[in-house]
């Protein structure tokens, strides 16, 4: 049986972007939308992979050692043919690339974070806090 492109991405999607895990959230290569775009072709018993990889920025130098990577997990995976590899050249990745699941994670461990570190307080009172253009009063005067 050949893989899947489901099969695939699982795969893929075992890669971490080191950013990812520094920041806290670690995050596999197609959950953050690096796996720009997918094709598998059908051969005699295989399936040929052919795939585009990007970073997200263009200061970013892991795309090679994603792509060593990525062919070193899929050349393990059975049934699979040819490994084609390219590097995305055009640092067009934005937030909104990265998976749904992905995003909400980080909207919660986001929010997590908050509680944590900016505990609910009372506002300041401001009613004193002279108004824009306002003058203030000679010091030592309220």
């Amino acid at each position: 049986m050949t893989p899947s492109e489901e099969d695939v991405r699982a795969v893929l999607n075992q890669i971490i972007d080191p950013c990812s895990r520094v920041a806290g959230a670690p995050v596999g290569l197609v959950d953050m939308g690096l796996i720009r775009r997918l094709t598998l072709t059908a051969g005699v018993g295989t399936v040929d992979v052919h795939m585009v990889i990007g970073v997200t920025e263009y200061g970013c130098l892991l795309a090679p050692s994603f792509a060593a990577e990525a062919r070193r997990l899929l050349s393990d995976l059975r049934g699979i043919g040819s490994i084609d590899i390219e590097l995305d050249g055009e640092f067009d990745w934005l937030p909104e690339d990265m998976s749904a699941a992905y995003r909400q994670h980080l909207v919660d461990r986001r929010a997590a974070i908050n509680r944590v570190m900016l505990p609910m307080r009372e506002p300041p009172d401001r009613s004193a806090t002279p108004v824009r253009g306002e003058a203030l009063g000679p010091v030592g005067q309220k």
